[in-house]
């Protein structure tokens, strides 16, 4: 009997715990449900405190760089504005001279903290984190890789900090004064950009004490800064800097060391011949303004189709023809990228990037004494295996020669640094061909996604 009595005792126990337990379980979910429903309550009302909106200085993969993007808030709709980024962006300034702006819906919900979630299609921002992108065909599945969801992770009046949810990028919002319009924001940037551009650019400046040259360069025309060196053991070194545009100047992402200097930001200054570190105003980068032979000689340039002229399309439909048999077991070889340049390994070239290989054919080069027109000269023994195999066999001579022994006159968007260079046959007007500095397809996407 006793013993039926302490286990009759030891259950009450038992569950006079479980019940404790239990209700202060009930206690701690009531109170982070409240605690939550509390910050979504306070984040809303950030978001309406500012009357003009919010400037969000937005970031995707960090090698594009820094884009502004306008938001105002208004009941669950968020309206956008935003810099261009590419033909198919609904953005920019519209013909009109204002905003080009679209409007969608927005939440705010609890998912592991506080996320905002802009869940309903916007042209303008979802552009940015879109897959199968029609301005940026190099990763399909994740295009510029942006985020269209936010954890908060400080909300006041005078800032927002959001994570991208998907790619933890850091992106900062701030409001825009009331006598501030959405269209100076863009037009501002674009005018700094245009000023500050070079296409190399050198590190200096009093607070430069080191016999070390350091040269940075733009990514490929996005906005991020690739500095490039030499360290003691005579290694290459880079490290880059992603950056946004502003009315005053260039924004770095983060702070970046090179060559044991920590680096931040560009200042617009009152001269194009150099521009110095918000944080080190004794350390600057002196800019360069190359000529248009320099500018082709030292980069690599990309071709499509639709910007070859009428002269050299024929032989480029003879090589496309050539190579729909030309593959293993008679499949089609696809041309991704057709190019010319300086190459990764310091070789100028004429180069392909196919789907069975990567053929270059080399070449020398003479230009007038300013710069403004080029001959190039066939230069064989600078070519691989694939490119002789390529000139022989599939075409790619005929090509050629509608480059290689001929003179052109050169033109540009902007010679400091050329988003296009347009390169007009002296001899023959129909040989226009127009060059890229973003790498871009060669071909439109319905050749590649053709099987």
């Amino acid at each position: 009997m006793k013993k039926l009595y302490y286990i009759f005792a030891a259950c009450m126990v038992v569950m006079a715990f479980s019940a404790c337990s239990l209700k202060e379980d009930d206690t701690f979910d009531e109170q982070a449900s409240q605690r939550s429903e509390a910050h979504i309550a306070e984040v809303q009302k950030v978001l309406y405190t500012a009357p003009n909106g919010w400037l969000m200085e937005y970031y995707g993969a960090l090698g594009f760089g820094g884009y502004n993007v306008m938001v105002k808030f208004d009941g669950s709709n968020a309206t956008f504005a935003s810099e261009k980024w590419g033909p198919s962006h609904v953005a920019g300034i519209g013909a009109d001279g204002k905003c080009v702006t679209t409007t969608s819906h927005f939440k705010i919900e609890q998912s592991m903290g506080t996320v905002i979630s802009f869940d309903d299609y916007n042209e303008t921002f979802h552009y940015y984190s879109m897959p199968n992108n029609p301005d940026y065909n190099y990763d399909k599945d994740e295009g510029l890789y942006g985020d269209f969801e936010f954890r908060v992770m400080k909300a006041t009046n005078d800032s927002i900090i959001l994570r991208g949810k998907k790619h933890n990028n850091r992106i900062v919002m701030t409001p825009i004064p009331a006598d501030k319009s959405w269209e100076s924001i863009i037009t501002e940037a674009k005018e700094t950009e245009d000023y500050m551009a070079s296409r190399s650019y050198t590190l200096a400046g009093a607070g430069y004490k080191s016999e070390t040259q350091v040269t940075a360069t733009s990514n490929g025309g996005y906005r991020c800064f690739i500095f490039t060196y030499k360290d003691e053991t005579d290694q290459k070194v880079t490290a880059s800097a992603p950056y946004i545009v502003k009315q005053d100047g260039f924004y770095f992402y983060s702070p970046v060391e090179v060559n044991g200097f920590e680096l931040d930001g560009l200042v617009k200054g009152d001269t194009q011949e150099y521009f110095k570190f918000r944080n080190n105003p004794d350390v600057q980068l002196d800019s360069y303004l190359p000529t248009l032979v320099e500018n082709i000689t030292t980069g690599n340039w990309y071709m499509h189709y639709s910007s070859v002229g009428a002269y050299a399309q024929p032989a480029w439909d003879a090589m496309l023809d050539i190579l729909k048999t030309a593959g293993k077991g008679q499949q089609e070889i696809k041309i991704y990228t057709a190019t010319i340049g300086l190459s990764n390994d310091n070789k100028l070239c004429s180069s392909l990037s196919t789907s069975s290989d990567a053929p270059y054919y080399g070449f020398s080069f003479e230009g007038n004494q300013d710069g403004t027109q080029i001959k190039f000269n066939q230069k064989s023994t600078d070519s691989n295996k694939a490119g002789k195999d390529y000139y022989k066999k599939y075409g790619w001579n005929k090509v050629l020669g509608t480059v290689y022994g001929h003179t052109f006159k050169l033109s540009c968007d902007n010679q400091r640094r050329p988003s296009w260079i347009k390169m007009e046959d002296v001899n023959e007007p129909t040989n226009v061909i127009t060059v890229y500095a973003t790498p871009s397809y060669f071909m439109g996407e319905d050749y590649y996604n053709d099987k």
